[in-house]
């Protein structure tokens, strides 16, 4: 998410966690800190842990599976249309679409592992050529590095990440132009940088246990390298921001969206609209992190490897800077419930940017390859919008509810729940208006999300009636 309008920006520092110093065991045996984001806390299996300390899990509603379907279908956890040689899905986000498992797991895992060979060289030599050698002594430096003890002979859990977060989840968090910096670059930087190390797996192992939900163990694990990432990245933005760290900084920040953004269970009734917590809109708030860093790291930016990445985003999409007074080019309807006119500034009204933001999305296509468009969009918003939501106000809520809408036809693992869940929420928070415009501006979410409003439903029951008459 490309940074703009930094000066106006006011940002929540992340919080940090137990001062505590981590000790250097598995990660069965940690358990969670309280933090701005959500992490399950957990108790140590051994002596005297109470026994009824533990996630529940409801049995999942049944349907039928596809049992040979694609390998992006199944990584994704979605249903496969099993069309030959291309499903559906696949052709619509015009992805790589095949129905051989082995290419996922072996296909080219040698590209990762070299990745970590060029950037640690010592770990191979004349003695260890062979490829699994190579594999076990990349896994015993990722041990090292996170302070994590494995049993003896066993490849580490985090090399398995690393190659899942390398073949698989980079697609689903990035545009095109972004996924070979994070497979590279950003890989090899954070063999010296255990915090980033820390963010990738999690968000590797975040993937994982959606594909596999049935496989418990990714939730601990889970929940450890994200407990560990926070706190060390809260402790490394509050010493010093600077050149010598900013990359990994920027890139934590990045992938710690998945975090904060994604949503457990489907549920409207948790949204911030039911909540008086100002915390409850953290899911949307800390994604502006990205351009506080920016922020701080102006006189070194152009030194950065996500220097390219940022300006290319920029560059490619040049409606984010577009900051026009009045209503041209607005959508009118959202301008009219905004009340936008001719003479409305940004400064004056603080619906005026995110709706400028917004307008364009609404032709774009709905897809990975514009995926960076409608993420920008949540890294860009400012303070006064977000006081206006934490009001409830209702051009806001409709605002944003437009924008879930569209985050939705986009089908990403990370983002779905938590866009449905909120934009039904609203729908529900609103519907009772008396505004015929507020209304008439829901029905786009409504129908997006599935939930039927209360006009609508009187609508057609007064329609079935006359129809009996």
């Amino acid at each position: 998410m490309a940074a703009d309008k930094s000066s106006q920006a006011g940002e929540k520092s992340l919080s940090h966690s137990s001062d505590s110093t981590p000790p250097a065991v598995s990660p069965g045996t940690l358990r969670g800190q309280k933090s701005l984001f959500r992490i399950p806390l957990y108790q140590s299996s051994g002596a005297g842990a109470s026994e009824d300390v533990g996630k529940v899990y409801h049995a999942r509603r049944a349907h039928r599976k596809s049992r040979t379907g694609c390998v992006k279908c199944k990584q994704r956890r979605v249903k496969c249309d099993e069309t030959k040689p291309h499903c559906l899905r696949c052709q619509k986000h015009e992805v790589d679409c095949s129905y051989e498992a082995g290419q996922v797991v072996s296909a080219r895992s040698k590209s990762v592992i070299s990745y970590f060979i060029e950037k640690v060289p010592s770990l191979t030599g004349p003695e260890s050529a062979a490829f699994t050698m190579s594999l076990m002594a990349v896994s015993s430096k990722i041990d090292e590095l996170l302070q994590i003890k494995t049993k003896n002979g066993r490849l580490s859990p985090g090399v398995r990440a690393l190659h899942h977060f390398h073949e698989a989840t980079t697609p689903t968090v990035s545009s095109e132009r972004s996924q070979n910096m994070m497979r590279g670059k950003m890989i090899r930087l954070a063999f010296d940088t255990p915090f980033l190390m820390h963010t990738i797996i999690g968000a590797a192992t975040s993937h994982l246990r959606r594909i596999y939900p049935e496989d418990r163990s990714y939730t601990m694990v889970e929940a450890y390298h994200w407990q560990e990432a926070i706190k060390q990245y809260s402790h490394e933005i509050s010493t010093a921001v600077g050149p010598h760290n900013m990359d990994s900084l920027y890139s934590a920040c990045l992938m710690m969206t998945i975090h904060s953004f994604g949503l457990e269970t489907y549920n409207p009734r948790s949204s911030f609209v039911f909540s008086d917590e100002p915390e409850s809109l953290n899911w949307l708030m800390l994604q502006s992190g990205l351009r506080h860093l920016v922020s701080l790291t102006v006189p070194w930016i152009t030194q950065s490897m996500w220097w390219d990445v940022f300006k290319q985003s920029r560059e490619g999409n040049p409606l984010y800077n577009d900051h026009r007074p009045g209503r041209i080019d607005l959508h009118p309807e959202l301008a009219d419930i905004c009340g936008i006119d001719d003479t409305t500034t940004e400064e004056t009204n603080p619906y005026h940017w995110p709706l400028r933001m917004l307008t364009p999305l609404l032709t774009f296509e709905r897809s990975m390859k514009t995926f960076i468009h409608y993420t920008n969009f949540m890294g860009r918003l400012l303070p006064d919008f977000y006081e206006q939501l934490l009001k409830k106000d209702p051009p806001g809520l409709i605002i944003l509810s437009w924008w879930l809408s569209l985050i939705m036809n986009l089908d990403v693992w990370w983002m779905e729940t938590r866009a449905k869940s909120e934009c039904v929420a609203i729908c529900m928070y609103l519907e009772e208006s008396d505004d015929p415009r507020i209304l008439k501006l829901l029905e786009f979410p409504a129908l997006t999300s599935g939930y039927l409003l209360k006009h609508v439903q009187e609508q057609v029951q007064c329609q079935h009636e006359l129809v009996l008459l």
